[in-house]
């Protein structure tokens, strides 16, 4: 399965409601590719989604021309079809005016802007050595200092599992980064008795 694949899997619902939702000024005349309900999605929609799905523009493009992806390809179409015809059935039905549906999709909305945000702030950057090793003395640290100084592997025999924490330091301190900065631009206030611990 192709990391394009496996994206889409995480990503199809909300993402794609998304993209499809975010259409262009320009008329689009390419080839009609589905009919949901009355509604087109043409090949210029659905290559928009695969490039919003995939980092890797190159990855992207060969997803859209491989031969040898064309059964991905045609799932990942019937996939944005079902979307918007789960859409367009849910308006048909009034459940989009569900005030639970409704705050569901405001917290999927908020999670989907908030990974978008993350995303772009986030780096390949492979670390350093140096970066490592101090990652690493860090956490030792912290363990002497619980009192669990025995049984600490060395920095070598365990450097893969390292750098994964160093990179898991580096999303979360990215998403803190991104709280602090929202916050700052919309404030947020709670009463006292709704208000976590240490904010």
């Amino acid at each position: 399965m192709s990391k394009l694949t496996s994206t889409t899997l995480l990503l199809a619902g909300s993402a794609l409601v998304l993209a499809l939702a975010c259409k262009t000024s320009q008329p689009d005349t390419s080839r009609v590719i589905a009919n949901v309900g009355g509604e087109k999605i043409t090949e210029a929609e659905f290559q928009d989604v695969v490039r919003t799905l995939s980092a890797d523009p190159k990855e992207a493009q060969t997803f859209l021309t491989d031969p040898a992806a064309r059964e991905e390809r045609a799932q990942l179409a019937n996939r944005v079809a079902m979307s918007r015809a789960i859409t367009a059935y849910a308006k048909l039905t009034g459940l989009d005016q569900d005030p639970a549906v409704k705050r569901q999709m405001e917290q999927q909305q908020a999670n989907v802007y908030f990974q978008v945000l993350a995303k772009k702030r986030s780096t390949s950057e492979v670390p350093t050595e140096a970066q490592l090793l101090a990652f690493y003395k860090e956490q030792v640290d912290k363990m002497k200092a619980q009192g669990r100084s025995q049984g600490i592997p060395p920095f070598e025999a365990v450097k893969a599992q390292v750098a994964e924490g160093w990179k898991q330091q580096r999303v979360q301190t990215v998403s803190l980064d991104i709280q602090k900065e929202i916050k700052a631009k919309v404030p947020v206030t709670l009463v006292d008795d709704y208000r976590p611990a240490g904010e």
